[in-house]
Formats: structure tokens, sequence, C-alpha cells
């Protein structure tokens, strides 16, 4: 198990796959940690639609490729598509606030996601530019759910090096009070 800094400083954004599949056991563990995330009120608004199948790939790969963007999804052998489901708050909390929680919820599950895809030794890339209703109607997801975002899964081809990290200093972006 990796140093938990370590890992998030080695974590990034994939941008040239190698095409090899991926095993149903590696993304099992991936998911597995995806869902333990916290969540309002454990409510877990999220649904994996997890694709893996050559045929279906291959058509995840064209919705995601729409006005030239995502490129690099050319050779990615796995995608997780992410579904905003009805968030059920406890007794209480008011339904107009249930539905607040759910996006970060997501981005909860899915940090830990794509944290649990570095230990297997896998590489991730989020995604948020992709034809929702094309993607909806292929893979029989309820019209009226939200895909919030799509997670290229797969190896890192060796051209792929880990990237130095830029990111503005902590005093632009934090204020102790």
């Amino acid at each position: 198990m990796k140093d938990y800094n370590e890992l998030i400083k080695i974590r990034q954004s994939c941008r040239n796959y190698n095409g090899v599949p991926v095993t149903k056991e590696k993304l099992q563990s991936v998911l597995g940690a995806a869902v333990l995330a916290p969540s309002a009120c454990n409510s877990q608004p999220w649904k994996y639609y997890v694709v893996t199948k050559e045929k279906d790939v291959e058509k995840i790969r064209e919705f995601v490729k729409i006005g030239g963007r995502n490129k690099f999804a050319d050779n990615c052998p796995a995608y997780a598509v992410v579904v905003e489901q009805p968030a059920v708050l406890m007794a209480g909390a008011s339904d107009s606030d249930a539905q607040k929680f759910a996006q970060m919820d997501i981005g909860l599950s899915v940090s830990q996601y794509c944290c649990e895809a570095v230990e297997q030794g896998l590489s991730t890339c989020i995604m948020g530019c992709f034809d929702e209703e094309k993607i909806k109607e292929y893979l029989n997801i309820p019209k009226e759910r939200i895909i919030r975002l799509i997670i290229a899964t797969g190896y890192a081809s060796e051209d792929d090096k880990i990237r130095a990290k830029t990111r503005k200093p902590l005093c632009e972006t934090v204020e102790f009070i």
C-alpha cells in the first residue's frame, strides 16, 4: 500500500493508455473503494455503469470524443459512467436539501475510485464532456437520471510519464482564521 501523500502526488489524468484490458478483480477493488465514500446521511447517490466489453467500449469512446475532445480515449479499455441517483436523507432534512449534497458525495466517491486505481497500478482520467443522451440511450440509463462524470480507466502507456503538479501556493488558496 502506498503512503497517502505519495498516492495523491502520483495520481494524474492519464492522456495515453496502452490498451491492455483491466481485470474484473481490479475493477471490483476500485469500485469497492468508490462505494465506501462518505455521503450525506449515507445516501450513496451514485450508480456506476462499468463498460469493459470491446464493442461497448468502442461506442462509449465515440460518445466521449465529441467535438474533437478526449482524443486520448482511443486506447482506453474501460469506462465507469457515474450517474447521480436520488438522494434520500434522514428524517428531518427537507426534500429540497436531498440533492444538494449529491454532487459533492459523487466527487468523494470518484476521488476514492481514482486513488484505489493508482493502488491497483491503473490510471484514470475524469471526463465531463460527452454526449449524455447517446450514452443514456446506449446503456439504457433512465432519461431522468444525470450522468455526472465518466472515468476512463486502464494502464498508462510507457510514454505517459508522471508529470510534476503545478498548483497555486497555499497562501493563495488557504486562509487561516
